[in-house]
């Protein structure tokens, strides 16, 4: 039997699907699988990576589908391999603020059913509502609120895989504090679907804030409002937030002017508004043109767009999104070059910047093949591209220990089956 006819005699019928509307749905940068596979629980996960190995089948892991144009498209795609119907909540001890969850369960899922317990998972992804916990995890995405609670790396606490051959494979447990051994859930973080598809994770959770605040702080140059941001960071105010948007990105959320800082505090009524009130004398003092406070739905609709701002799920077909990493101290600068290079390249560009963090994401416009490989050599820092162009570079520089890299995924994957092609070159 050919690879389609052994899936379907090993799964429940309606799992396979082969006909041209969802092959053309769950296609991944422009290249069809042979068929897609919606397995709805860990077992017929196993039984698919099984068959998949069997028939030296490569397959694409597939959650939300809102962050596969990261990266280079699959050099050989045979099957995808949605996680949708694992949507579960595994277990959840509210007292120990543990949860385990099912990998294609959405964040915007997990987030409404954690909020009638009191308690959160402060990532704030693009799209909600459509990105999975797995693919949160296999991106290594973050958020506007990893300046006050960190990232997944901070809160992931374990983990279950299914290898290539169908072994289901743990790692770390339920206990905040697991120090015992090799920290083997962190090699999923950011892989990319390249070692293991992720069948479930659990997390460490925090209880929801009493009180937050918003404001929205206005300058007419970058410069005094880094400055403004480097007395910030001297401080004892603990923000949880602080979004450093241009012009462009301003517009993208509904507000104009040349250049903002969004800013967050968390926690207690009293504090809050103690905050709220030192961050904005610390705006105003290095020349603020407005300070503005934002309340309720109003400021919930500012930190959803900053969210998305991102998202990679639906791009132009001249349009790209970047990620850069610098050093904190370096933001600024890397700012002003990549608005730089963009306009030698007759492209705009809209820039959000996790400001205390290092961490910019650049979606820029009206760009060619050609104009993006000369933009993205010009830029610090570049981690990531995602775009619909051919022919551009995907990723940066290649990481220190590509080699070490090579060999997990070689131990892990040796037939090259996850994603082939679509991490850094030499995964």
């Amino acid at each position: 039997m050919n690879l389609i006819e052994t899936l379907r005699t090993a799964l429940p019928p309606d799992t396979v699907q082969d006909d041209d509307p969802t092959l053309e749905t769950f296609s991944v940068q422009g290249v069809r699988p042979l068929c897609v596979v919606t397995p709805g629980n860990v077992e017929e996960l196993q039984a698919t990576l099984r068959i998949a190995a069997e028939h030296r089948a490569a397959l694409a892991p597939w959650g939300g589908g809102t962050q596969q144009l990261i990266g280079a498209p699959p050099t050989r795609l045979d099957l995808v391999v949605r996680t949708t119907r694992l949507n579960r909540v595994l277990a959840h001890t509210p007292d120990d603020l543990t949860i385990s969850v099912e990998a294609g369960m959405t964040f915007g899922a997990l987030r409404t059913y954690l909020a009638q317990h009191g308690q959160m998972l402060a990532l704030d992804p693009p799209l909600p509502d459509r990105a999975t916990i797995g693919g949160l995890i296999a991106t290594a995405t973050d958020g506007p609120r990893r300046l006050g609670y960190g990232t997944l790396r901070d809160v992931l606490i374990g983990i279950a895989v299914v290898e290539v051959g169908g072994r289901l494979s743990r790692g770390g447990g339920m206990v905040v504090k697991n120090v015992s051994g090799f920290d083997m859930m962190k090699l999923y973080l950011g892989s990319f679907g390249t070692l293991a598809v992720i069948a479930s994770a659990n997390f460490k959770l925090l209880p929801q804030p009493r009180a937050a605040g918003t404001i929205l702080c206005r300058f007419n140059d970058p410069k005094p409002a880094f400055a403004a941001l480097d007395e910030l960071d001297g401080t004892q105010l603990a923000p949880v937030a602080a979004e450093y948007l241009n012009r462009s990105a301003l517009a993208a959320v509904g507000q104009s002017g040349v250049c903002a800082l969004a800013l967050m505090a968390e926690g207690l009524p009293q504090a809050v508004e103690r905050q709220m009130n030192d961050m904005s004398a610390i705006m105003r003092r290095h020349g603020a043109q407005s300070v503005e406070r934002l309340h309720g739905g109003e400021a919930e609709a500012l930190w959803s767009a900053i969210a998305d701002l991102p998202q990679t799920a639906t791009l132009a077909a001249d349009e790209a999104v970047v990620k850069l990493s610098v050093l904190p101290t370096d933001v600024a600068s890397a700012i002003a070059q990549c608005e730089a290079s963009a306009a030698r390249v007759g492209s705009s560009v809209a820039i959000n910047a996790r400001a205390l963090s290092g961490v910019l994401y650049a979606r820029v416009r009206s760009v060619t093949a050609a104009a993006l490989t000369t933009l993205t050599a010009e830029l610090p820092g570049l981690q990531w591209v995602a775009t619909t162009l051919p022919d551009t570079p995907r990723w940066g520089a290649p990481p220190q220990g590509l080699d070490v890299m090579r060999r997990i995924r070689d131990e892990f994957d040796p037939l090259h089956l996850l994603n082939p092609g679509r991490f850094v070159p030499g995964l």
